[in-house]
């Protein structure tokens, strides 16, 4: 799979943040940029060359320079980023993915300076080194620590039954140190991660299991199904049903 070359040169051009009115269609254009989209709330909808894609929040998209781009259907009011820039894609295994997932709350400080740079008095040089660095963020490969890796092993193996308590026990470590290790590790909550991983995996058995749906939020944890549907809508930004007709139907999204 193609994806942004992180080793070539990369050109910032400009960038701006965007909030669609509802039912709004994303613009009607040829793009000779490629560019960088960042959705954190709502679920942004445009097609590629006629191939559609939708974009919920907490996932980045780069849309391929040399596209035409539509939509067939309105956006959700997304709120997002845009950054058009030059770069060149590559087969690389190093390469940036041209789609994935970020943490909106981690990437919230970053988004605002790059669109306060890109309205304010600041030189293009500082406007190049934010977008770099947001480059490098997306793309930036965490390296655990043996307790992390540990932890991170523990969680993915007993996903249905495992919690903080469970942690504590497991590791004979306290409530307080489980947290600050977490904090340190992976920057978030023990919560937050394990309700991550868990929406990560019933995204993977959506996709590849004909398994019905409040048979997988079980499996991977949850045992009260409105919540996983909340959290499953808020962390993907699609229901269940439609996330498991869009990438049955079209698994490259």
């Amino acid at each position: 799979m193609q994806g942004m070359d992180l080793n070539a040169p990369i050109t910032y051009k400009h960038a701006s943040l965007r909030f669609f009115e509802k039912n709004e269609y994303h613009v009607e254009r040829f793009s000779r940029d490629n560019v960088l989209l960042l959705v954190f709330d709502g679920v942004l909808r445009f097609s590629e060359d006629g191939e559609e894609r939708e974009i919920g929040a907490g996932e980045y998209y780069i849309q391929k320079k040399d596209c035409y781009q539509s939509a067939e259907r309105p956006s959700d009011s997304p709120k997002y980023l845009y950054i058009h820039f030059d770069g060149e894609w590559t087969d690389s295994p190093d390469a940036l993915p041209p789609r994935g997932r970020f943490d909106t709350e981690l990437f919230s400080d970053i988004i605002r300076r790059i669109d306060n740079a890109a309205h304010g008095s600041f030189s293009y040089s500082e406007r190049e080194y934010l977008f770099l660095k947001l480059l490098l963020l997306l793309g930036k490969k965490e390296k655990k620590s043996a307790i992390g890796q540990r932890l991170a092993d523990y969680i993915e193996k007993n996903i249905a039954t495992v919690s903080l308590t469970a942690l504590c026990e497991t590791f004979h470590y306290s409530k307080n140190y489980v947290i600050r290790l977490f904090g340190r590790e992976f920057g978030t909550s023990a919560v937050k991660y394990i309700n991550g991983e868990r929406i990560k995996r019933a995204s993977y058995l959506l996709e590849t299991t004909s398994k019905p749906i409040g048979e997988i939020a079980a499996e991977c944890g949850f045992s009260d199904y409105p919540y996983f549907y909340k959290l499953f809508v808020k962390t993907v930004g699609e229901s269940p049903q439609l996330w498991r007709k869009r990438m049955q139907e079209d698994p490259l999204g």
